[in-house]
């Protein structure tokens, strides 16, 4: 039986189309404006954050365009590996009064730019918190930049854990934290890498990941954010820990 066959022009339109709609996609992009909501008011500072050059970091871009980011943080003196599990476990859960005001975990975590976290989805074995499975959102600020978004726990133990950031169905790449114990306390390290790698589609994200979602200034505002949350935890852990049942810390 006889077909016919597309002519040559419909077949360089459709070809056409769908080389235009990897750059009409990046373009929508970047027209999504940077994210909105009310950041909760800062906290009393209630202990000081550590200086940034106590730790050490670097970031790069990788061959296909991911960000690479590496950090390690000073020694968290007298911090355990199962303190700071037990904390992000209950990160977006407790609630600990300091001064005689309740403050959720998460605000205590960084007292001036942290504002919500929820858990989305529940953990797959049904256990409250940050549990393997869980989808957590959070919203916060780096300096003067707002950020908002979810991550899926994909590991979970006292050693550390990994998430890895989502966006509907997508994956933008994969955070693991690491918790060692030594003489002292506790050396954290987190290693990142942000952006696609679906194949056509993950190198306009990740132009957009680098360019808008983190550009340099964010991603310096971000490392320093880190630094401050993660270095604050000797100030308050150890006391929270083991006054977990009442969570009440000394003003």
């Amino acid at each position: 039986m006889f077909k016919p066959r597309l002519s040559q022009k419909i077949v360089l339109r459709i070809l056409a189309a769908l080389i235009a709609l990897p750059f009409m996609l990046l373009a929508i992009l970047f027209l999504i404006p940077q994210s909105q909501f009310e950041i909760e008011a800062a906290r009393p500072s209630f202990w000081k954050y550590p200086p940034v050059d106590q730790a050490s970091y670097n970031y790069s871009v990788l061959s296909d365009g991911r960000l690479k980011i590496h950090i390690e943080h000073p020694l968290l003196a007298d911090v355990t590996p199962e303190m700071i599990s037990w904390w992000y476990r209950n990160l977006a859960l407790g609630e600990a009064i300091i001064a005689g005001i309740s403050y959720p975990y998460y605000q205590i975590f960084h007292l001036t730019e942290h504002g919500q976290i929820h858990i989305r989805e529940a953990a797959t074995d049904g256990s409250a918190g940050m549990g393997v499975g869980a989808l957590v959102y959070r919203q916060e600020t780096f300096g003067p930049f707002k950020s908002k978004g979810q991550a899926r726990v994909m590991s979970f133990n006292r050693d550390g854990f990994v998430v890895i950031p989502v966006m509907g169905p997508l994956k933008l790449g994969r955070v693991e934290h690491n918790f060692k114990q030594v003489a002292g306390g506790t050396l954290y390290t987190v290693d990142t890498v942000l952006g696609s790698q679906a194949p056509v589609l993950g190198w306009f994200l990740n132009i957009y990941i680098r360019n808008k979602r983190f550009s340099e200034p964010v991603l310096e505002q971000w490392i320093r954010h880190q630094l401050e949350e993660v270095g604050s935890l000797p100030d308050y852990l150890p006391e929270l820990y083991s006054n977990r049942t009442v969570n009440k810390l000394k003003s």
